[in-house]
């Protein structure tokens, strides 16, 4: 038996479906009768890549800055404000960036083997690169804000000036043709994470001396905190982000699951939530007509969770049976939550939207990763035939 040998038939989808370009290596996954083929992109092969495609951009946005800075007429450039090296990082950096990024995107797409994903990626591309474009632009501007904090009324020559532009819109470039080789649905569940972490925490730095906490949780996105903007355009940039996400997990696998009427409820109710988050953010809780617009779409965002919680075993009966009972038990925890709250006062409006917004989330992105586990991931393997050769 240690001598056996066996010869292994691939199907042709499975071949067809490949993309070896840029060097990159065949990764066979065998378990049981199923072979799962994964193009491996070496180190090596992506750091080429990425270098190939971020230093001329790079160098062209670096002359631009340096005509720039010359027709100012001013020989010391600020770190931030008006007419700043922050400025031109966040303007060129946008451009040059999402300039990188598009094309290389593109051209992933047209390469693309499996006719379903390919018709996916591009009917989503404009809604991921609106999403990217908005990240980009606040990750850059909550960078400057934090290296502005740090190194308060800093200025440089125009040497120096021209230097650390260099050094900045070429690190942008980088992570942003980078990221071109990450896009996949785990990814953007990451990138959604790290959005919403490092939003609401900005705003709660910054807020501290006003004792936001002693108001409710949405008062960091009103008129009376400091840089609000930041809370409310993390809340608009997830929602986004959330609405492309759920496009890019569901468009594939209800065209392979035609029939699949649960998928299209669920597909539904996590639009719903998603559009619920773009609201509050969209609708910052100042006094009037917004309060109550506000707080309209922050307790639907709540039924629009609730509701698929409760309904998991009949929407998801696939599912494993921990992922299920963890729904019942957070929808519960959700009720008795809110019975705290709503019914004895026992809980503050802070701790009340902090408790039901993170057992919220945190459901919805396991959700997420169930999904992707119970379809996208089944749709990828493919049976293979074992021959005995003598």
């Amino acid at each position: 038996m240690a001598n056996q040998r066996y010869e292994i038939e691939i199907p042709e989808e499975a071949v067809n479906n490949l993309d070896l370009t840029d060097g990159a290596k065949l990764g066979l996954v065998v378990n049981d009768a199923s072979l799962t083929l994964t193009p491996v992109l070496t180190e090596n092969n992506k750091q080429e890549l990425s270098i190939r495609r971020f230093l001329v951009p790079s160098f062209l946005a670096t002359i631009a800055f340096a005509f720039w800075i010359l027709w100012q007429k001013n020989p010391l450039i600020p770190l931030t404000g008006d007419s700043s090296l922050a400025t031109a990082v966040i303007f060129f950096g946008e451009i040059t960036g999402m300039g990188s990024f598009i094309p290389l995107h593109l051209k992933n797409i047209r390469q693309e083997k499996d006719l379903i994903k390919k018709k996916t990626d591009t009917r989503l591309a404009p809604t991921l690169f609106f999403s990217i474009a908005l990240i980009q632009a606040f990750a850059m501007i909550a960078f400057f804000w934090a290296i502005g904090y740090l190194f308060q009324a800093a200025i440089f020559d125009r040497l120096t000036a021209t230097i650390l532009f260099f050094v900045f819109v070429s690190i942008v470039n980088y992570l942003m043709v980078y990221t071109v080789t990450l896009i996949s649905t785990s990814f953007m569940m990451v990138l959604l994470i790290i959005t919403i972490v490092c939003g609401v925490l900005v705003a709660m730095v910054t807020n501290s001396r006003l004792l936001w906490w002693q108001h409710n949780f949405s008062f960091l996105g009103t008129a009376k905190a400091h840089f609000s903007w930041t809370f409310n355009a993390t809340l608009i940039i997830a929602g986004i982000l959330w609405g492309t996400l759920i496009d890019y997990l569901f468009v594939p696998i209800q065209k392979r699951y035609k029939q699949h009427h649960r998928l299209t409820i669920l597909r539904v109710f996590l639009t719903f939530d998603a559009l619920c988050l773009l609201a509050i953010g969209a609708l910052p809780n100042n006094p009037g007509l917004l309060h109550i617009a506000h707080d309209t779409a922050a307790n639907l965002l709540i039924v629009g969770t609730g509701g698929p919680m409760l309904l998991i075993y009949w929407l998801l009966p696939n599912a494993n049976r921990e992922f299920k009972l963890f729904s019942l038990g957070t929808a519960l925890s959700m009720v008795v939550t809110a019975f705290l709250f709503y019914g004895i006062r026992y809980l503050s409006l802070t701790a009340f939207e902090i408790i039901i917004l993170g057992l919220g989330i945190s459901w919805l992105l396991l959700l997420m990763q169930n999904i992707h586990m119970l379809y996208e991931t089944k749709s990828q393997s493919y049976q293979v035939t074992l021959k005995s050769i003598e």
